[in-house]
């Protein structure tokens, strides 16, 4: 997925870990020296930031811990290894307003570093700021952790983004959530007949967010997900 912001057509900007030390982050070093240069090993998962910024890199360590504990409840396998990179300028940009993107082929996630993000303004309408950046990093890990996780070779876009987007809104703070609800009034899908392709282009972040209250509904939730990872729903 390409992060984009709301400014350009049909794009959107784009684990509370059951341990002590879940939000922890460390400096990597080469053979017990120096740090290596923009280098941070996230503590405890196999998780790597690659940042000029050590503030940003920790909000990285964090937005993977979130989607590392919230995708790990649901019963998926966590133990992929986790590449991001904290950047100025983008190699996958799609145009001015792209934010970031997951690279499916690497395994690795590119995101503009806060400053960058910041320059947008706003995001799905809020403003934003450090919580809503890493929310931006949580719905890219998603993405890794649900690539890794999928039993079909080539699930549909809407797939790859409903779980990228239920494991962002899951992790937010409610105050968060319900600021970024409020923008998109809706009572969610109804099933996955009105998630296609089309929908998600047309307006990402609604589907987002409508996805996100489909997923609370009823006999969806974890089981929902696992029938996605499944190619039982939303294939095309």
């Amino acid at each position: 997925m390409r992060l984009v912001t709301r400014r350009a057509a049909a794009c959107s900007l784009g684990c509370a870990l059951v341990v002590a030390s879940g939000l922890g982050w460390s400096a990597d070093t080469a053979d017990g020296g120096s740090p290596l240069a923009g280098e941070i090993r996230c503590d405890t998962w196999k998780v790597v930031v690659r940042s000029s910024d050590p503030a940003d890199a920790k909000v990285a360590c964090d937005a993977a811990s979130d989607a590392i504990g919230f995708l790990k409840a649901q019963g998926f396998d966590v133990c992929c290894d986790i590449a991001i990179d904290l950047v100025t300028e983008l190699a996958c940009a799609a145009g001015p307003f792209t934010a970031g993107c997951y690279m499916e082929a690497e395994r690795r996630v590119q995101i503009l570093s806060f400053a960058e993000v910041r320059k947008f303004k706003t995001w799905m309408n809020v403003p934003i700021d450090v919580p809503l950046y890493r929310s931006l990093l949580t719905h890219e890990v998603g993405h890794v952790i649900g690539a890794h996780n999928f039993g079909v070779a080539r699930p549909s876009i809407q797939a790859k983004e409903y779980i990228a987007y239920v494991t962002m809104l899951s992790t937010m703070t409610p105050a968060q959530r319900e600021n970024v609800l409020e923008q998109f009034p809706g009572q969610g899908f109804e099933g996955d007949w009105q998630m296609s392709t089309t929908v998600y282009l047309l307006d990402p972040m609604r589907f987002g967010v409508q996805a996100y209250r489909h997923f609370l509904k009823a006999g969806n939730g974890r089981d929902y997900l696992h029938a996605i990872l499944a190619g039982k729903v939303m294939v095309e």
